[in-house]
């Protein structure tokens, strides 16, 4: 063998145990942030529900409603293709891989240990029979897909910048009369863009997601008038510029829902990423009908016209619906 092929077998030797060496320290640099991830999320106490049967659960009743409709945040304190219902652009995917940590290896499994459990490594789901890799794949698109099929909840991860919060990732299956995918990159002003007199509290909004803390949460509740039973409806609720409609339309209220969001917001203890998520529950007006409450919702439609946002009235859709349901509720 020549001087040259030796010289060229061993630079080459050293090439692959660069290469072995470079991947060997890839992925336990992903195990040390891992297990960081871990670390971290088991610093926050989380109170299990030993005995929860999730097939007796009866959903939150919630009745956010008030005579007079005032654009505001609303917050309390807080003890189908795929590229349209999640997605992730650049920079959001230490955040998912936190959130998928967090879920998967902490919360879940700590607040309810008779439905989830980790062992040897793998997330498994009783309710599904699903199971995960515990530890994040590096994969974000697989790691909303699992986040998406194993909670109820809609989420978006929102980047701070200097100026603003920008959507980075997100996995949302229930939108309202909006495109989740439209979200993705956006800014707080332009997520909000068809929002009528979004620019009353846009300021507020921006100063309290700079100021919310780690290890708190907080949560206010959205709500609506839907007919029909599609908790999944892009298209439908809303009324944009330049849509047309129908004034006053005649409206089957036997298949019309209260629509209420709870929506949270928390910051990711690593990343320092904003997590706003939000359940969907749907009632039908029957049975607010039933409870006692229909005029006092039937009120609070009138109430969109006289509080300090009437744009939401036709917004919202009420100039098609509001009367049938009104009468409806009232009757």
């Amino acid at each position: 063998m020549s001087l040259n092929s030796q010289i060229f077998n061993y630079a080459g030797l050293i090439i692959l145990a660069s290469i072995g060496s470079y991947a060997v320290y890839i992925g336990s640099q992903k195990w040390i942030r891992y297990q960081a991830r871990v670390r971290r999320a088991r610093q926050m106490p989380i109170e299990p529900l030993l005995h929860h049967d999730w097939r007796s659960e009866k959903p939150r009743q919630l009745r956010p409603f008030k005579p007079t409709y005032n654009i505001t945040m609303g917050i309390q304190q807080d003890s189908f293709t795929a590229r349209q219902f999640m997605g992730f652009v650049r920079g959001g995917e230490e955040a998912t891989y936190e959130l998928y940590s967090y879920l998967l290896t902490h919360h879940l499994p700590s607040r309810f240990p008779g439905l989830f459990k980790i062992h040897n490594n793998v997330f498994e789901n009783h309710i599904t029979g699903a199971n995960f890799p515990a530890e994040p794949p590096h994969d974000p698109d697989y790691c909303l897909r699992v986040l998406a099929e194993t909670v109820e909840e809609d989420i978006f991860l929102l980047q701070e910048t200097e100026s603003t919060h920008v959507c980075l990732a997100f996995a949302c299956c229930h939108p309202a009369g909006f495109d989740p995918s439209a979200k993705l990159g956006a800014d707080l002003k332009a997520i909000h863009g068809p929002v009528p007199h979004f620019e009353k509290i846009g300021p507020s909004m921006e100063r309290y997601f700079r100021k919310l803390e780690v290890g708190k949460s907080v949560k206010r509740v959205n709500w609506n008038i839907q007919i029909g039973t599609d908790i999944t409806n892009i298209a439908g609720n809303h009324i944009k510029e330049g849509d047309t409609f129908v004034s006053d339309e005649a409206v089957n209220c036997e298949e019309g829902f209260l629509r209420c969001e709870l929506q949270s917001l928390t910051r990711l203890p690593e990343t320092k990423f904003i997590l706003f998520s939000f359940k969907t529950y749907m009632y039908p007006l029957g049975d607010i009908k039933a409870e006692g409450s229909g005029p006092e919702l039937a009120d609070a439609i009138d109430g969109l016209l006289t509080g300090n946002a009437p744009g939401l009235n036709k917004y919202k859709g009420a100039v098609r619906w509001g009367k049938g349901v009104k009468d409806y509720l009232r009757s």
